[in-house]
């Protein structure tokens, strides 16, 4: 009885340690997507598409990636990526909620270490209660366009560029 104790023991304890870490996809890299015209999966957001070509310097949110969990890729306006004319490339984002002392971590913590790449909880679309009257003016369109989003914050990198010289 003993040994299968001891055995027993062995096994859980490692679970029970795996079990305690979270994994996430946060600050992984995505690609963004638009909704497509006929209804069927996303496509794609295209570097040479207007909406990224021509709009240096803004934060961009996509919804529906299917390469993050909570399908959200976010590109800030300090993203920087090879262009070599491919598809808009953003990182994984999580809906948050403002002060939390949960935070959002990276899935790497040497993302965290960086104020480059470290991720704040901070508001990326319209305020609540902007959000609230596009929602019960036009529920179909709302869904459409934000989901099931509810709060403007989200999980991003600083939306300014850090001064080198500072």
């Amino acid at each position: 009885m003993r040994t299968f104790l001891r055995r027993s023991a062995v096994i859980f304890l490692p679970c029970v340690a795996f079990a305690a870490c979270e994994t996430t996809d946060l600050n992984t890299t995505c690609t963004l997507v638009k909704r497509n015209p006929d209804g069927g999966a996303a496509i794609p957001i295209l570097k040479s598409d207007s909406i990224i070509k021509n709009s240096a310097n803004k934060d961009f949110i996509s919804f529906g990636t299917t390469q993050c969990e909570d399908k959200v890729c976010v590109r800030d306006s300090a993203f920087t990526e090879v262009d070599d004319g491919g598809v808009a490339e953003g990182y994984c984002s999580r809906p948050c909620v403002e002060n939390s002392s949960v935070g959002c971590p990276s899935f790497s913590g040497a993302l965290d270490q960086s104020v480059r790449t470290r991720l704040s909880c901070r508001p990326l679309i319209l305020d609540e209660s902007a959000l609230a009257a596009i929602k019960s003016k036009d529920p179909e369109s709302y869904k459409r366009i934000f989901g099931q989003t509810t709060s403007p914050y989200f999980c991003a990198r600083s939306s300014v560029a850090p001064d080198a010289g500072l």
